[in-house]
């Protein structure tokens, strides 16, 4: 028997995936995501959301795999789950497996999930948190009704042995800190996933360091989201782009961008550092700062400041009650909109859509601008989101300046990256366009495979 890959999520979207490798005798998934698209087909969030796991596994939306579920009481044939990075389109549906099938997660990885997780439960979830004070094993410094799994956490140079498969997972630059690609080898030869990547952000050396241990592949699974549309550019030309405007702003300064994208907030800090502004960021990244703490102090994570630093303030709204995690942020210096309001020309704000209220109490002075570091919207919820978002920036007299590297490789990179790697098959996921890219390609090799249609890897 040769290995079997079946991609139930990253076929012909961008995002969601799901992917389950099959050895003569071992199963492990490569990443659990959640379909944002394929959501959006049946629900309207927060109107109409799926309450449980059952109903997303009804509508075809979790895999039909025997014993993966709560509510299924046959044992798991997976013998595992294996986490790229941090993105919920390759992770967030792990909360509605068995708590007991083992989870492989990097331990940067889980220190996102930890912090992100935290600072979004809902009230009565926030009664039922613990945390736990000083040196302990990292999954008991949190607990709530949506704990991930049976944890075992990995870093770059580890070697996961599952059943037939080695693998080794590799860092590679992505979006958000700590993303992998893993390198699995069975008896059937060598799969490579790369899960999400790109060469041209802050740190190519990761990927360069993934692309080397990869070497001699016979199957590449490799994303694909850039295929139909690339805009070459780097970090290094966010950081010009920003820098240069706010040379001209004579107000306050607005930033939008992914809150865990650690790469865009190293660049707003360094840029609101030479401009002599004060950086203020969102208790939500305050929190993650403070989850990866133990990672930058052990010099795991390098990052250009720290809570607490001269320059760096946390952005607090008014709320009469403060749940645990936002109380252990008052040990830091907090603002809030009266401060803002009258230290604009010397301020720079991380401010998305869901802020503008906080923006209408500050009141921006004339010369004010709002910077959109992020993607542009892909469906059409999105596009009414950005044409509200456009509103609330014409009555707040602020100008839109777009300024964005994407976390993805360009279709270039892509091509580049089989050429070097030489694979017999390359399978694309995680794309819309697959098919662009094997014509782009030109040759044999490249596979654009169907939702939940098991594809032999010989």
């Amino acid at each position: 028997m040769s290995m079997r890959l079946t991609v139930f999520g990253g076929a012909g979207e961008v995002g969601g995936n799901q992917l389950l490798l099959e050895g003569r005798e071992t199963k492990i998934l490569l990443d659990f995501g959640k379909s944002f698209s394929r959501e959006a087909s049946y629900f309207s969030d927060p109107y109409l959301t799926a309450r449980n796991g059952e109903q997303l596994y009804s509508l075809g939306l979790l895999p039909d795999l025997p014993g993966l579920y709560p509510w299924d009481e046959r044992r798991p044939e997976v013998s595992g789950v294996l986490l790229s990075h941090a993105h919920l389109d390759h992770m967030d549906y792990v909360r509605y497996l068995k708590p007991d099938l083992p989870l492989y997660v990097g331990e940067g990885t889980w220190r996102i999930i930890l912090a992100r997780e935290i600072s979004s439960l809902r009230p009565e979830e926030q009664r039922l948190a613990k945390f736990q004070e000083g040196p302990g094993p990292l999954h008991h410094c949190f607990w709530s009704s949506r704990g991930l799994g049976n944890l075992v956490t990995f870093r770059t140079g580890s070697k996961l042995e599952i059943g037939e498969f080695e693998v080794k997972p590799v860092h590679v630059d992505h979006s958000i800190p700590a993303s992998y690609g893993f390198v699995v080898d069975g008896p059937e030869g060598r799969l490579v996933y790369t899960g999400d990547f790109r060469l041209h952000g802050h740190l190519p050396r990761l990927t360069e360091d993934f692309l080397t241990e990869a070497e001699e592949p016979d199957f590449l699974v490799m994303e694909g989201t850039n295929v139909l549309e690339s805009r070459p550019s780097s970090e290094e030309e966010v950081k010009q782009k920003v820098r240069a405007l706010l040379s001209r702003a004579k107000g306050l300064v607005a930033a939008s961008f992914s809150s865990v994208d650690l790469d865009r907030l190293r660049t707003f800090f360094e840029v609101a550092q030479e401009a002599g502004r004060e950086f203020v960021l969102s208790r939500r990244q305050a929190a993650l700062l403070e989850f990866l703490r133990p990672e930058i102090e052990k010099g795991l994570l390098r990052f250009p400041f720290k809570l607490g630093d001269p320059g760096v303030k946390i952005y607090g709204k008014e709320k009469k009650t403060l749940y645990g995690w936002e109380r252990k942020l008052l040990d830091y210096e907090n603002v809030n909109s009266s401060w803002v309001s009258e230290n604009q020309e010397r301020v720079l704000l991380f401010s998305t859509y869901y802020d503008m209220l906080e923006l209408l109490e500050i009141r921006p002075r004339p010369g004010s601008l709002f910077i959109y570091s992020e993607s542009e919207p892909w469906d059409e919820e999105g596009e009414i989101e950005f044409g509200k978002l456009a509103n609330w920036l014409e009555l707040l007299g602020l100008p839109m300046f777009h300024i964005h590297a994407s976390g993805h490789a360009s279709s270039l990179e892509l091509r580049e990256v089989v050429e070097r790697l030489g694979p017999r098959k390359v399978i694309v996921v995680h794309s819309e366009r697959p098919k662009l890219f094997r014509r782009f390609v030109g040759d044999g090799r490249v596979i654009c495979p169907e939702r939940g249609r098991s594809l032999e890897l010989v």
